[in-house]
């Protein structure tokens, strides 16, 4: 099997998932964008009593009935990849929405800018529902081992691009800001190409299976964690902003750093990387929340740390459920959508709790039951035998790549002789001895296109006839 350092790798895939984060931490994570309370005067009629941006609540309401779309749309379509205006669809409705929140006319709170402002967040939701849904199928495709290694680095890349992004003056950082869903996009559509696709009879299978049940309660649980914790800290202290928003991404780094090193090092499985290390770092993050700034500030980047942690350990357990005969997309659509409605539900509640909780005494009280509420759901969860069993006993660096090592020596060949799709497809067929009738039938093409790229092939790789080509992939493997 590769190393870690010999998997790295992909570099579009990598950058690919690295412009997504840096779009999220400069939209939603300073203040190129997003200012907590800026247009609260102009929604208010909208908003309500909630102290909670517009941005984040229109463009998370969007996001999860886009993903709820997506879901849906997984059942009969499947690789949702395979769905050509995707792609373009979510690169381009996410730059365009982000243009719109950097729209000039946004500087002050008047009439005119909440429709601007409200057309931005609304497609800026959409567009990312899209583009992050794309990303997880591809993710869970990957096997689990994989996906962490990725997730790790692109992190680590987009940190650094974080920064340097916020060196740039203010327009020029935000029309940046704005390129990156198209550059994601971009990539993600350069390793589209780059491999085969799935036979036709593994196409659109309608999925017969049902939710993911125990998936959908623990994502929803931690997201509803997240909201909360958002809900109860906004706004923030316009002085403490920026000290929070660099805690925050430092907090994201550091989950991302301690979940490599656990799964890695420590061996863990999900049932111990989520109910004894995720969870009680979140419960941490509520112990500040009573305390007065810097304190509540320092609580958030905890809190976010084991939020951060959680995440990757969700990303990594859908190779494994994908890995039982259901679609990528449809498992990853799932947790997806039970993390974002979590969010949009707890920030809703703690929000409007906010006004009623008006004291430090009652802030308190309410922060020790939710402490209470999440130590207890982790005890019960790791003392239950149900709970235990399943997916929860898998140690993600040890279960293996959802792609076979036949696969990957194919697929390290095909980029190495640039192969096109069509011939890589191809190219997999002659390796498991198809013959050119069956290739016909299989791919919907003549017999000329056949040979034709049947040449082609053994020209660009150098062998001279299909036994020729599988020993050469059997080396490979080998030699991996």
């Amino acid at each position: 099997m590769p190393s870690f350092k010999d998997e790295l790798w992909r570099t579009p895939d990598l950058l690919g998932f690295a412009a997504h984060w840096i779009w999220i931490w400069c939209v939603f994570w300073s203040s190129l964008f997003y200012g907590e309370g800026t247009l609260l005067d102009v929604f208010s009629g909208l908003a309500g009593p909630l102290a909670l941006e517009p941005l984040w609540v229109v463009s998370l309401l969007a996001n999860v009935v886009t993903i709820a779309f997506l879901l849906m749309l997984s059942y009969f379509r499947n690789p949702l990849a395979d769905v050509r205006w995707l792609p373009h669809a979510g690169g381009a409705l996410t730059a365009a929405g982000t243009l719109a929140l950097s729209h000039p006319v946004l500087v002050a709170a008047g009439g005119a800018a909440a429709p601007v402002y409200l057309a931005g967040a609304l497609v800026t939701g959409v567009g990312s529902a899209i583009v992050v849904v794309l990303w997880a199928e591809l993710f869970a495709s990957l096997g689990s081992k994989r996906t962490v290694n990725y997730s790790v680095v692109a992190l680590l890349i987009a940190a650094v691009a974080y920064f340097a992004i916020r060196l740039l003056p203010v327009d020029a950082a935000q029309l940046a800001v704005a390129l990156l869903p198209a550059a994601s996009m971009g990539c993600f559509l350069h390793y589209k190409r780059s491999v085969p696709r799935l036979p036709r009879r593994e196409r659109n299978v309608r999925v017969k299976a049902r939710p993911p049940l125990r998936l959908v309660t623990v994502a929803l649980f931690f997201g509803v964690s997240f909201g909360a914790m958002k809900g109860l800290m906004a706004p923030v202290e316009s002085d403490w902003l920026a000290v929070r928003d660099l805690l925050n991404i430092a907090a994201i780094v550091g989950g991302s750093v301690a979940i490599f090193a656990t799964m890695s090092w420590a061996k863990m499985d999900f049932d111990h990387l989520t109910y004894q290390v995720a969870l009680p770092l979140m419960a941490a993050g509520f112990l500040f929340l009573p305390l007065h700034e810097p304190w509540n500030v320092i609580g958030t980047a905890v809190h976010q740390a084991g939020y951060q942690y959680f995440y990757i350990v969700l990303w990594a357990l859908w190779p494994v459920l994908a890995s039982r005969g259901v679609p990528a997309g449809w498992i990853a659509g799932w947790g997806l959508l039970s993390i974002q409605l979590g969010q949009f539900a707890g920030s809703i509640a703690a929000a409007l709790a906010v006004n009623v909780v008006d004291t430090d005494l009652g802030m308190a009280m309410l922060s020790a039951g939710i402490i209470f509420a999440i130590l207890i759901i982790a005890l019960f969860a790791l003392g239950s035998g149900k709970a235990s069993t399943g997916w929860g006993y898998v140690k993600p660096m040890e279960e293996a790549d959802a792609a076979t090592d036949f696969e990957k020596a194919g697929t390290r060949i095909a980029r190495r002789c640039r192969l096109s799709p069509r011939e890589i497809e191809v190219l997999f067929l002659l390796a498991k001895g198809r013959n050119c009738a069956y290739i016909r039938e299989e791919l919907v093409i003549g017999d000329e296109t056949v040979k034709s790229h049947v040449k082609s092939i053994y020209r660009k790789v150098d062998v001279h006839s299909q036994q020729d080509l599988i020993d050469l992939i059997e080396a490979e493997t080998r030699n991996a």
